[in-house]
């Protein structure tokens, strides 16, 4: 697939979970990720569609007044938590390319009258629709991996950080290289496993885009998932069980933190 073909199949499956108001990345529940029952409280219903693999925002340990982007902020569960966070002083930007989970995101913001701290803009993560230092911090909760170029992605969250701001990333990342016959398919990158990249590759992009204390915590993703739900994100392709099951344990969910240099 071509990186068009990549995005196509992406926008289209997302705004089909976006209109079944569900779906599955990498944990049964969110609490299971680090949110707090608490904090999943205060959202309506359908922002959170299932689909993280972390906790950006906790990551970021947020603070009042600043200012936040969302990278795929999808229906909108970190943007809100997010815009709790920095309060009325703050503000939160939220960009996704897929036009139905733009409306459900919108709708939560009205819901819960956030609308004068939140802006949700359409367009790709490899091209933000920001100003040069627009923000004090990047947050992005397993969408990175979707997209066929992650190096730009980096560069442009690096290119909307005030000097001084800080990155918080959750994604999934390998430890190992995936057989052409996965990468290619088009329901194991929906599925965050053919698009995600060796961690090496993946750790060398922020720290080439200009970031600098790049550090990191993982677990892999069959702490989150059985390893039956791991095997299952991995279609069969001809591959053996054992195979299937060597993939699987390669795969991790990473939690990053960097800066950008003051």
């Amino acid at each position: 697939m071509n990186e068009q073909q990549v995005r196509n199949n992406v926008k289209d499956a997302y705004g089909q979970i976006a209109k079944a108001s569900g779906g599955s990345c990498c944990a049964p529940s969110s609490e299971h990720l680090g949110y707090s029952a608490d904090e999943l409280s205060t959202l309506p219903q359908g922002a959170d569609l299932g689909l993280g693999c972390g906790n950006p925002n906790a990551l970021a340990s947020l603070q009042p007044g600043e200012r936040v982007v969302d990278l795929g902020c999808g229906a909108g569960i970190d943007v809100l938590l997010a815009a709790q966070a920095v309060g009325p002083q703050g503000s939160v930007i939220g960009v996704d390319m897929t036009r139905d989970m733009l409306a459900k995101a919108r709708a939560n913001v009205v819901e819960t009258e956030m609308a004068d701290r939140v802006d949700i803009r359409e367009g790709h993560i490899e091209a933000l629709p920001l100003r040069d230092g627009e923000v004090d911090v990047v947050i992005s909760n397993c969408v990175i991996n979707l997209s066929p170029d992650k190096a730009a992605v980096f560069r442009e969250a690096f290119r909307a950080l005030k000097p001084g701001g800080r990155l918080a990333v959750s994604d999934i990342l390998l430890t190992g290289a995936l057989p052409d016959a996965v990468r290619q398919n088009a329901a194991a990158w929906i599925g965050c496993i053919a698009g995600a990249e060796l961690a090496d590759d993946y750790l060398g992009h922020i720290r080439d885009a200009g970031f600098v204390d790049v550090a990191f915590t993982r677990h892999p993703a069959a702490e989150l998932l059985t390893m039956a739900e791991s095997q299952a994100a991995i279609p069969d392709l001809g591959l053996s069980d054992d195979a299937r099951r060597t993939l699987a344990g390669q795969v991790y969910s990473y939690s990053i933190t960097a800066k950008k240099p003051a």
